[in-house]
């Protein structure tokens, strides 16, 4: 008989999509505030903290609570490819699969990215020669991307119905790459364990001056890496 998660595990996982959903921005919530939400004692409560800060994503501040661990240096010098261009600089066969789409009310921590209060939804995995590499939540503004609904989004790239249907043609991004431990949820697409370090990219894609996708990609680390080439003189005078 396969026995369920502890309590506490269940407790971290809430709390790591929380912190991947921004839904926590400095402060997470106390061991009474969790206790009371999740109908657990304060030590477990307290347990499901303390796996945060082992795992370097939070930190205790005496009297004060528990907060996000800040992160100490953001570099800016690398570049991620839509997953097709991926593929083809591996030189892998590559295949998506879609786990569910839809409209969907939009995330309150999303509502100052895109506007409107719905989204379109997309959740996929997508293969690198048969094997789970990144899984994928997007959200595309309703109001002039619905009827990419109508589209076979398990072989169609995103960019390209973009640019090609919607004359949408993506003009700048901005994006966020960090290290974060997989939930469960999200692991066993990836056929991983839950708390394996991964790679977590946001990236905000704009059109001209409209923002027009939300995109949170979660990257296997074991096989994803990037590299960058650069002239520091360059960047120096720019």
């Amino acid at each position: 008989m396969k026995r369920s998660a502890p309590k506490y595990a269940l407790i971290k996982d809430d709390l790591i999509q929380g912190i991947a959903a921004r839904r926590f921005r400095d402060r997470l919530p106390s061991e009474n505030e969790l206790a009371r939400l999740h109908k657990v004692s304060r030590m477990t409560a307290r347990k499901a903290l303390d796996e945060l800060v082992r795992d370097g994503l939070a930190r205790r501040v005496p009297g004060k609570g528990t907060f996000l661990k800040k992160r100490e240096f953001t570099q800016a010098y690398f570049h991620i490819h839509p997953f097709s261009e991926n593929a083809r600089i591996f030189h892998v066969d590559t295949r998506s699969r879609l786990i569910r789409s839809g409209i969907v009310n939009l995330p309150q921590e999303l509502d100052t990215r895109l506007p409107g209060k719905k989204a379109v939804s997309l959740v996929r995995v997508h293969y690198f020669n048969e094997q789970p590499a990144c899984y994928e939540v997007r959200y595309l503004r309703a109001d002039c991307c619905a009827a990419i609904l109508d589209e076979d989004l398990a072989v169609q790239s995103v960019h390209d119905l973009l640019a090609r249907r919607f004359g949408l043609v993506i003009t700048r991004v901005w994006q966020r790459l960090e290290a974060v431990s997989l939930n469960t949820a999200i692991a066993v697409e990836l056929g991983l364990s839950p708390g394996i370090p991964a790679l977590c990219m946001h990236q905000l894609l704009i059109a001209g001056d409209r923002p027009i996708s939300y995109v949170i990609y979660h990257m296997r680390s074991d096989l994803y890496a990037f590299e960058e080439t650069f002239s520091p003189q360059e960047e120096e005078s720019a």
